[in-house]
């Protein structure tokens, strides 16, 4: 002979806080889900280190010298602690940069931005720069027409294209969400 089933209210109440105490794990779960995971991005951190701290760096944007043929810059952009950073570099022979150097950018809306090197006097064609937060913003809203560098011998012309234009903003995007891992 079957019993009826005496359903027992603090059964269901059970029942009812353990569904409620799912799906609010789950929530939590959802919302654990890395930023820059959503984001095509293509940040690296090696297991090297810039003066003592870890680094993660996005992948280069090669520029070739406007009206050259031979010559060319990389444009890459990097994260150190918690701050960004743009490193340019010219692949030429001798090519003196002194401290404080500028690297102007000309906007396609005809707005003129000048960055200052803050990396040492050098021959490597190097610049690094800290970019703070106004610097980030106005990268972030504008589309580079032309970048301009000038060293101690000549002064150097590029000009980004629209994917370049497109790629600078997502690394940004990128690199700011991103979290340098500690070494191990």
């Amino acid at each position: 002979m079957i019993k009826p089933n005496n359903s027992n209210p603090m059964n269901a109440l059970k029942i009812v806080v353990l569904i409620i105490l799912f799906s609010i794990t789950n929530n939590i779960n959802a919302q654990k889900v890395n930023p820059v995971d959503t984001l095509n991005c293509s940040i690296s951190q090696s297991e090297l280190l810039l003066s003592g701290k870890p680094f993660a760096s996005a992948a280069p944007l090669l520029f070739r010298v406007f009206n050259e043929d031979y010559e060319y810059a990389v444009f890459q952009l990097g994260k150190r602690k918690r701050k960004l950073f743009l490193y340019f570099k010219i692949f030429s022979e001798n090519v003196c940069v002194k401290q404080k150097q500028p690297l102007e950018l000309y906007f396609k809306n005809g707005d003129k931005y000048v960055l200052k090197n803050s990396f040492a006097v050098n021959c490597d064609g190097t610049a690094a720069l800290q970019l703070r937060r106004r610097d980030i913003k106005k990268l972030m809203n504008n589309d580079i027409n032309t970048i301009r560098f000038y060293t101690f011998n000549k002064d150097y012309e590029f000009n980004p294209n629209e994917i370049d234009n497109q790629n600078i903003k997502v690394y940004l995007q990128c690199l700011k969400l991103y979290k340098i891992k500690k070494k191990k």
